[in-house]
């Protein structure tokens, strides 16, 4: 019950497109009047040839009215399509060997200007599509933005088979026709006869033909049986989608005006593929290997040998059999149905700069250390400069290619080999200075005992002759004079010659009462000429040091014998004074006393 029921709803779901689709006819058949001309189907597209004088607008028009458009030409095949269609007309038409020009849908907007370079030169398909890689001008199109600009299909005498692209005014002058493009979501196979009679085709954009290579969706089929001029018992038939399915079948399967008579002698029964015959005028179609029958028992399709899903990933029919496919990453395993990794590291080309990883159906490109990727999703790398991002060195930085090295300024050393900081070097540990030296960061400073003087190298010592050290300091006073210099480490001065430099002189301490030791300035004097006896090197300098002393030595008693002068003056001025008395008494009654003695 539950079978019958099934079939019931199934039989009414079919009666139910036919009747929609008849309808849908019926209302094309009111709106379109069926008219003899040549029609071309190939895919899922029809393409038909119309003659007479027509604008541009016009000729759009009247394709549009039969659910069409002015036919493209995007590629080499549409146009060898059109080529094909021109000449088929042309063997019923007198006088299409002259000049032909037809409207296609290529035309140019006012205000669109030439553009050169482009392959459609600025024009654009009609209904869309403004580039496309396929052109074929006779010459370039004239430059203009000011004016509408419409293309024609050009075909001399000349050159039969070469139709040129030629641009001029969309106006109805000079123009022979237009050629039509209908599209269509599927197609039916051509009716074959299995026996005497003829079959009519009138198609949805109002063409009837008897000679179709494929029959567009919404078509119908008028089939007559029997001898030609007795052909009786018109048949009509329509081409309709498929009940869950794609593809597209006739109304009645057939097979049509077959008879005992002929059986497979007459058009092979009208079976594609194999005809058997049966015997007394009985016959069956059949399929080749790998196909099956379609439900109109004459034409046969492929197996699908994919619906039992035989592949990991996708699967492909082929004529007998079935191909598995796997995405990029993957490749067939040796049973031809598996997908297996495909290892792109392991190739001899590496498609990594650097380090390649293998993943699960591709790959990952790294860097090593010190290399960054070029890009996010690039394979190449780049090298990092680590010293304008992190200053990882304490002074001084250098790039190099997947690193960097670390550097002191002057007068600093690397606290280790691979180490990036940077400690003081002690040059006087090196004892660059003739007398003294003083340690600072980076550098390091000379300096001279008392009596010396720091020479322009800033390394020696001179005896200072200035005279400002005549007179030294005693012990618990800081040095006089001292002269001292700071040396950079990448700057030392060249060292004088030891010989060159004078001997330091001894010091001589000198009394300052000159009173109680009245032989001291001679002492002092005597020194001197010591000194000057015991010098080695008799010069100039030794000289002048010497007179220094001398004149130091005239002021100082200069000095004293000034002292001397005030203090007599002031005693005899006390002395004067105690002499003047108020009365002659005074003079012989005063009597000092016992302790008081003569200032």
């Amino acid at each position: 019950m539950g079978r019958s029921l099934s079939s019931r709803l199934l039989h009414f779901a079919k009666m139910e497109i036919l009747l929609r689709i008849i309808w849908q006819g019926l209302l094309l058949g009111l709106m379109v009047q069926p008219s003899e001309g040549e029609v071309l189907c190939a895919g899922t597209a029809c393409y038909t040839l119309h003659f007479g004088r027509h604008s541009w607008m016009e000729a759009q028009e009247k394709c549009e009215d039969n659910g069409g458009n002015l036919m493209t030409l995007k590629s080499q095949g549409e146009a060898f399509l059109a080529w094909q269609l021109l000449d088929k007309m042309s063997k019923g038409t007198d006088g299409t060997d002259m000049k032909v020009r037809l409207w296609i849908g290529l035309h140019r907007e006012k205000g669109i200007c030439y553009q050169q370079h482009q392959p459609l030169k600025g024009f654009s398909w009609v209904k869309g599509g403004k580039e496309t890689k396929y052109s074929n001008w006779e010459g370039e199109p004239r430059e203009t933005c000011t004016a509408r600009r419409c293309v024609t299909l050009q075909r001399t005498p000349s050159s039969i088979q070469e139709l040129a692209w030629v641009d001029g005014p969309c106006s109805a002058d000079g123009k022979s026709g237009y050629l039509c493009k209908f599209s269509f979501q599927g197609m039916c196979r051509p009716l074959v006869l299995a026996g005497p009679g003829f079959v009519r085709y009138t198609t949805p954009f109002g063409v009837t033909t008897v000679s179709l290579e494929a029959v567009p969706l919404g078509s119908t089929a008028e089939v007559a049986c029997g001898p030609q001029g007795e052909e009786m018992s018109n048949d009509y038939f329509m081409c309709r989608p498929q009940l869950n399915s794609n593809a597209s079948e006739w109304s009645s399967p057939g097979p049509f005006c077959a008879s005992s008579t002929f059986g497979c002698s007459y058009s092979n029964g009208g079976c594609e593929h194999n005809c058997l015959d049966l015997g007394r005028g009985l016959f069956q179609c059949d399929c080749h290997t790998g196909y099956q029958l379609a439900s109109d028992h004459l034409s046969c399709f492929p197996l699908d040998y994919c619906s039992s899903s035989p592949c990991q990933e996708q699967c492909m029919p082929r004529p007998g059999g079935f191909e598995c496919l796997c995405s990029l990453g993957y490749m067939l395993a040796d049973d031809g149905l598996l997908c297996v990794d495909v290892n792109e590291c392991s190739a001899s080309q590496s498609p990594c700069e650097q380090i390649c990883v293998n993943t699960m159906g591709s790959f990952t490109c790294l860097c090593r250390r010190g290399y960054e990727p070029a890009d996010p999703d690039s394979q190449a790398c780049q090298d990092i400069d680590e010293c304008a991002r992190d200053t990882p060195c304490d002074q001084l930085c250098v790039n190099t290619h997947g690193s960097f090295l670390c550097s002191c300024q002057p007068g600093y050393q690397l606290e280790g080999i691979n180490s990036s900081s940077c400690l003081d070097v002690d040059e006087c540990l090196e004892d660059p200075c003739e007398h003294m030296c003083i340690n600072h960061l980076g550098s390091y400073e000379c300096s001279c005992r008392s009596g010396w003087t720091l020479a322009p190298n800033g390394i020696s010592c001179l005896p200072d002759t200035t005279g400002r050290t005549s007179f030294l300091p005693t012990q618990g006073e800081g040095e006089l004079g001292r002269a001292a210099n700071i040396h950079l480490s990448s700057e030392t001065p060249a060292l004088l010659s030891h010989s060159s430099i004078q001997a330091e002189p001894e010091r001589v301490f000198v009394s300052q009462d000159f009173t109680s030791q009245p032989s001291a300035f001679s002492s002092l004097l005597d020194a001197e000429d010591q000194a000057g006896d015991s010098s080695t090197n008799d010069d100039s300098g030794s000289s002048k040091q010497f007179l220094y002393y001398i004149l130091g030595g005239v002021a100082v008693l200069l000095l004293l014998a000034l002292a001397l002068v005030l203090i007599t003056c002031r005693k005899m001025k006390a002395k004067q004074a105690k002499k003047k008395s108020t009365s002659a008494a005074d003079n012989y009654s005063w009597v000092p006393d016992q302790g008081e003695t003569r200032a």
